[in-house]
C-alpha cells in the first residue's frame, strides 16, 4: 500500500475544491445584456426586467431541500449567518435534516428559515415569500429574537448571540426603535440582499408596510445604512457561490452580487451626518472615504476648524476654513478608522471616519 505524503493529500484536496468551485453555474453569457451605460433607475428597471424573466417559483418546504445545496460550508455543515463567525471557530454548527426545526428554547437547538426581509412586511405573499435569495437558514432561536425588526446598528444591545448579532436601540440617523445587527462579516450580505429585493419586487414595494421601504424604494435612512455595509463588506466566495447554486434552483440572479458597483450606479453612495445639541447637522461623504472626504456644511459659512485623528490620539490632519464645503485629500492615510472632529461657532462634532481602499 502507498501511503501519501501530507502535503500531496492537501494539494489533490485543493485541486479537488478549485475544480468543484469551477463546476457551479457561472453569469451566462448575454444574462445582462443591454445595462451598459445606464444608471439611476433606468438601469434598475433594466436590472428589474432581466431578473424577474423566466422565475422558478420554489414551494415554501422545497427551501429545506435547497439549503444542502446553497448554504453548505466546506467542513459539509449548514451556513448560518446569524451564528457562524468567519475567520473565527463558530460556537455550534448544524447538520442538515438532523438539525431541521422543530421546537426550541435557545440558541443551537435546531435551524429553520429565516425571511430577511419579514414576510408579515408583505403580508406572506408570493413569490417573495419563498425567494431563495432572501429567505436564508438561521438558528431558529436567533430568528425568533429578530422578529419582525428592521435590520440596523444597535446603540444599546438588550440582547446578543453566541455570534456577536445584537437586538437592541437603533443607532442609525433617521430611525428610531428597536433594531437587530448582524455581525459585520455579514452586513454585506444582507444589503445586497436587500438591494436585490428593492429591484426584483420594485413594483410591490409601495404596499409593504416596513420603514426600510417608502413607496416604490428605500426610506432615506435604510438606504444610506446598506451602503455603508455594502462598501465596508465586500463581496465574498460564499455570496458567490450561493448566487450561483440559486440561479441553478431559481433561474435568475442577484445583480449586486456579481457587479456590486451597479449598487452605486443605481443609488449613489453613502452620506454621514454629524450632529450636535444645537441640531446644527454637517454632511460627511463618501463613507467609506477613499481618496477624498467631503465636509458639508450646509451652506453655513464661519470659521471652522477640522481635525482627523488616528485611534491612538495622533493628528494626523488638521486645517481652519470659512468655506462651508471643505474637500479633504486623503492619499496620505492608510486604510482604517479615523476620528473627524469639527469645531465652529455652533459647537463641537465628533464622527467616525472609515478609509477603505
Amino acid at each position: 500500500m502507498i501511503k501519501k505524503h501530507p502535503f500531496i493529500q492537501l494539494f489533490t484536496l485543493t485541486f479537488f475544491l478549485v475544480i468543484a468551485s469551477q463546476l457551479v453555474a457561472q453569469i451566462p453569457a448575454g444574462y445582462y445584456n443591454g445595462t451598459a451605460g445606464l444608471s439611476g433607475v433606468t438601469l434598475k428597471n433594466k436590472l428589474h426586467d432581466i431578473i424577474s424573466a423566466n422565475t422558478v417559483e420554489l414551494s415554501y418546504s422545497g427551501l429545506w431541500t435547497a439549503y444542502p445545496t446553497t448554504d453548505e460550508r466546506i467542513d459539509g455543515k449548514l451556513w448560518d449567518m446569524y451564528s457562524d463567525i468567519p475567520g473565527g471557530t463558530a460556537p455550534y454548527t448544524f447538520t442538515f435534516g438532523t438539525d431541521q426545526c422543530g421546537s426550541y428554547s435557545g440558541e443551537a437547538d435546531c435551524y429553520n428559515r429565516e425571511h430577511s426581509v419579514p414576510a408579515s412586511w408583505f403580508n406572506d405573499n408570493a413569490p417573495m415569500y419563498t425567494d431563495l435569495f432572501h429567505v436564508v437558514p438561521t438558528d431558529g432561536y436567533v430568528n425568533n429574537r429578530r422578529s419582525n425588526f428592521p435590520f440596523g446598528n444597535v446603540a444599546s444591545a438588550t440582547w446578543t448571540s453566541q455570534n456577536g448579532s445584537k437586538l437592541g436601540s437603533s443607532a442609525v440617523p433617521g430611525y428610531v426603535g428597536t433594531v437587530f445587527e448582524p455581525i459585520d462579516s455579514f452586513k454585506g450580505d444582507f444589503a445586497r440582499i436587500y438591494f436585490y429585493m428593492a429591484t426584483r419586487y420594485k413594483d410591490e414595494l409601495p404596499s409593504w408596510t416596513a420603514d426600510p421601504f417608502s413607496g416604490s424604494d428605500f426610506s432615506s435612512w435604510a438606504k444610506n445604512m446598506f451602503l455603508i455595509w455594502n462598501a465596508l463588506d465586500p463581496v465574498s466566495a460564499k455570496e458567490i457561490d450561493r448566487n450561483n447554486y440559486v440561479h441553478d434552483l431559481q433561474n435568475n440572479r442577484n445583480p449586486y452580487v456579481d457587479n456590486p458597483q451597479w449598487i452605486n450606479d443605481v443609488w449613489g453612495f453613502p452620506v454621514g451626518m454629524a450632529e450636535n445639541e444645537n441640531k446644527f447637522i454637517a454632511r460627511i461623504y463618501p463613507i467609506p472615504a477613499q481618496d477624498n472626504l467631503t465636509i458639508d456644511l450646509m451652506n453655513k459659512t464661519m470659521s471652522t476648524s477640522l481635525t482627523i485623528i488616528q485611534l491612538d490620539g495622533k493628528i494626523v490632519f488638521s486645517t481652519t476654513t470659512n468655506q462651508s464645503k471643505i474637500n479633504i485629500e486623503l492619499n496620505s492615510l492608510a486604510n482604517g478608522t479615523y476620528f473627524l472632529t469639527i469645531q465652529n461657532d455652533m459647537g463641537f462634532f465628533k464622527e467616525k471616519v472609515v478609509v477603505l481602499r
